[in-house]
């Protein structure tokens, strides 16, 4: 529990709460919440049998009938009651109350802490799995050892399946934060309250994990990931321009690296499945055409990849970068953004001349905005212009001698 304060406005506004919630409370698991701005509100009572199932850390303030406890929820806080023996109640008409205005430093570090145990538990519900690995990449997690601030970089967070969760560090500790419903407390309030809020800036990619986790899509995922590690090690270690992987019955490139040979040596490009909605560009090779490739170039690396795969088992589709490779009519500006409405739409200004924006399919946009750069988002975007402003850049080029410009 947290150090009790006393606040007039408080025990007027918990008064008034009292009045409403007493009009529709009728058994003990009964959990009235009210609305309080992004989040919802609980008290008294209902915040006890919160701490009490499960877990979710309190705040006291003092009134002046005594100390009661009070709990920030939320949304997902709220999602998480829903499956368990309580009923919560939303009480949605309501003027909201001014918890900001009598919080003190101690009730915010404790409504840090209960929001990120919300946060876990409303994850806990998607693990389908005996247990689920999150990769969040490393993110450091400040925390007092005693006297002594310590700082550990997380790489992993495991749900176990039975409730626990823990956390991997980069030095290869493992840090418990749950236990069933019992939180480490003692030794884990500053991973709990870090590691929730991480893994709330990713809520969606993490249910995401925990609900596919050990499906095909997520072992074609975790495969396409070693793979891309493997072929970058390549590219990093030798000074050649392109490196093909020698597989079972196949040679392939992939990234950036396949739009370049594609471009350069007029290969068809695919798109490889990578689970989780991504997708490889890749280019696929028989002898011969490693024979032809290597007949016109000296710059070419083959390398037996240590992850072998045939043509059979991997998920291809024809890239819509093919659309793009042989495009020689550029742009003086040109980019792809998202609508207020959701939509993906191409921009383009050609010659002085604005085109009008062209809507293009989510799949291309959500890809174009999520790569950095590179030779995949340049054809990525070339794909798009020709497919979109192929009518009009016929038109305008047959009228102008100017038509080769640089984007």
């Amino acid at each position: 529990m947290n150090t009790v304060g006393s606040d007039e406005t408080f025990s007027d506004d918990i008064r008034a709460l009292r009045k409403e919630r007493a009009k529709i409370k009728n058994r003990r698991d009964d959990i009235v919440i009210f609305p309080n701005g992004d989040k919802w509100f609980v008290f008294d009572d209902d915040a006890n049998r919160l701490f009490e199932v499960l877990g979710w850390q309190t705040s006291e303030k003092l009134m002046d009938e005594g100390a009661i406890s009070w709990m920030n929820l939320s949304d997902e806080g709220r999602e998480a009651l829903l499956l368990t023996d309580l009923n919560p109640i939303s009480l949605w008409k309501h003027a909201e109350i001014n918890v900001a205005g009598w919080s003190s430093e101690e009730d915010y570090k404790a409504d840090r802490l209960s929001l990120a145990q919300q946060t876990l538990d409303y994850l806990l519900q998607f693990n389908r799995n005996d247990h689920a690995i999150v990769n969040l990449g490393k993110f450091p997690i400040y925390s007092k050892d005693g006297d002594i601030d310590t700082t550990e970089n997380i790489c992993f967070v495991d749900f176990d399946g039975r409730g626990s969760v823990n956390l991997f560090t980069e030095s290869g500790k493992t840090i418990n934060l749950v236990y069933g419903q019992e939180w480490n407390m003692m030794g884990g309030g500053d991973y709990i309250i870090s590691t929730g809020n991480m893994l709330n800036t990713q809520l969606e990619d993490v249910k995401h994990t925990l609900l596919n986790y050990g499906s095909v899509e997520m072992q074609r995922q975790l495969k396409t990931d070693d793979i891309m590690e493997e072929y970058n090690s390549f590219l990093s270690k030798y000074r050649y321009d392109h490196v093909l992987m020698e597989q079972q019955d196949f040679y392939e490139a992939l990234g950036d690296d396949a739009v370049s040979m594609a471009s350069k040596y007029h290969l068809k490009l695919w798109d490889r499945d990578a689970g989780n909605g991504l997708v490889v560009p890749m280019v696929m090779l028989n002898i011969n055409q490693v024979d032809k490739v290597l007949s016109e170039a000296d710059d070419v690396l083959i390398e037996e990849s240590r992850i072998m795969e045939s043509r059979d088992e991997l998920a291809l589709k024809p890239s819509p970068l093919n659309e793009g490779l042989n495009e020689t009519l550029h742009f003086n500006e040109s980019g792809i953004k998202k609508t207020r409405n959701g939509d993906y739409m191409v921009w383009a200004r050609l010659n002085g001349v604005d085109l009008p924006d062209k809507e293009i399919s989510p799949e291309m946009g959500i890809r174009y905005l999520r790569l950095i750069g590179g030779a995949e988002k340049e054809l990525l975007l070339r794909s798009a212009l020709q497919q979109s402003y192929g009518t009009e850049i016929g038109q305008l080029a047959t009228h102008s001698q100017s038509a080769m410009v640089k984007i």
